[in-house]
């Protein structure tokens, strides 16, 4: 599994949240497996993504292609996202709270 970081500021959260959401069948056929959206709590127009993606299958040629920069304009990017390809070398899962 690939995973990648996804950071940018968009004109309004709820706007590109539904972009997002409308665009998710596409991101899917180009390789996206499952994602994360993180939303600051100083700006809720600034927005981290953490993609999965099929490993071979290239994301940031993906968000780098003009249809991709296209439909990212019109969802409300501000501008191009900061993409950061990760690799997992580590992970403890969430613990539920004691009662």
């Amino acid at each position: 599994m690939t995973y990648l970081i996804g950071k940018s500021p968009v004109e309004d959260f709820e706007k590109w949240k539904s972009a997002f959401h409308d665009n998710e069948p596409y991101r899917t056929e180009h390789g996206e497996r499952g994602y994360q959206v993180f939303q600051s709590v100083d700006n809720p127009n600034d927005v981290v993504v953490l993609f999965e993606w099929d490993e071979n299958k290239d994301p940031r040629a993906f968000f780098e292609s003009e249809e991709m920069r296209e439909i990212m304009t019109e969802a409300g990017l501000k501008n191009r996202p900061d993409l950061t390809e990760v690799e997992l070398v580590d992970q403890k899962p969430a613990q539920q709270p004691s009662a």
